[in-house]
């Protein structure tokens, strides 16, 4: 059975939400969009990573594109000090 994780936005770095998804779990962010609560899910299937919103479907084939993703969304707390340029998330 998949281990799901229940989380609020930068609740974890993005190395645990990695980690997390690689030992086959899944990370279900929640995120507050225009007043509303909406949930992300993080998930690997066939080598694939996910980033699963309410709008849109997006893939990565690797780690390091996840963790761009997951950084550029501001989704997970940064494993540097340095936090990458904000975007709009797609929830």
């Amino acid at each position: 059975m998949t281990e799901v994780s229940y989380v609020s936005r930068k609740e974890l770095t993005t190395a645990e939400i990695i980690d997390r998804v690689e030992n086959g779990g899944r990370v279900v962010i929640e995120v507050s969009v225009l007043g509303s609560e909406k949930q992300i899910v993080i998930r690997k299937d066939d080598g694939v990573y996910y980033c699963d919103t309410a709008l849109k479907l997006l893939t990565h084939d690797t780690p390091e594109e996840l963790r761009h993703c997951l950084e550029r969304f501001r989704l997970s707390e940064p494993d540097s000090a340095q936090e990458p340029e904000a975007a709009t998330v797609m929830a």
